[in-house]
């Protein structure tokens, strides 16, 4: 397993953005002229060329030969390396990446004000109970704990929002151990890890082992741009 990440705030991310746009596909050049946001067609971007660069990098082929497929419900895959498995996420002015020979979720979340009600709707019994029952000061930093893990899970299972998020549990008591539970089925993706790359955000990833990257390694965005164009 291999993790990174990309700082999208940093100048250079904004002056590159036009030189990248033709290392994807015309498809996603068009959905990111819709975003109304400069900031979220930069995260769409970079998570595309990032993910881009990596398959290329190991799989030693052309970014024109790279081909796309999605599952019922959306999970992308390779057509031409099925065995190359990855996950990509972004918040905020973050954008990561895993990479695995086994299939994988991962999920990062900036740390903003949230109602803690909604807790109610998307985490088990258990798991409220427990965000309920931390200092005040804490709870921010515990739900979105328990949020990027279960985001994971479902990343993961690849099934998107037809698993739902009151059937499985984490209990995170004893950190780092992570607790999980399922009701009413059984899933190959029961190992966790948390990581921390920035004191603003929440990071998590799920596999089907226990074989986690050490780190998250930081790419510089002027060798993603210089090798990815090489790639092409």
């Amino acid at each position: 397993m291999e993790l990174y990440a990309i700082d999208t705030s940093k100048p250079e991310a904004d002056g590159h953005y036009e030189s990248l746009l033709n290392r994807v596909s015309t498809e996603k050049r068009q959905k990111l002229d819709r975003f109304l946001h400069r900031e979220d067609a930069l995260r769409g971007l970079y998570a595309d060329v990032l993910l881009r660069w990596l398959a290329c990098r190991q799989l030693k082929v052309s970014n024109a030969s790279l081909q796309f497929t999605y599952n019922a419900f959306g999970k992308p895959s390779l057509l031409n390396a099925p065995a190359f498995h990855f996950n990509v996420s972004h918040s905020g002015k973050w954008v990561v990446c895993a990479v695995d020979d086994h299939s994988l979720g991962i999920d990062i979340e900036q740390l903003r004000p949230i109602d803690f009600e909604v807790g109610r709707v998307c985490f088990s019994d258990t798991e409220y109970d427990a965000l309920m029952h931390q200092e005040a000061e804490s709870r921010l930093s515990y739900f979105y704990d328990l949020w990027t893990l279960k985001e994971s899970f479902v990343k993961a299972e690849g099934q998107g929002l037809t698993l739902p998020l009151k059937s499985f549990s984490f209990d995170l008591s004893e950190r780092p151990l992570i607790g999980f539970t399922t009701e009413g089925f059984t899933t190959e993706y029961c190992h966790f890890k948390q990581y921390e790359i920035d004191e603003h955000y929440k990071m998590a990833v799920c596999a089907t082992h226990g074989h986690f990257a050490d780190l998250v390694q930081q790419v510089d965005i002027h060798t993603l741009c210089f090798e990815s164009a090489a790639q092409a």
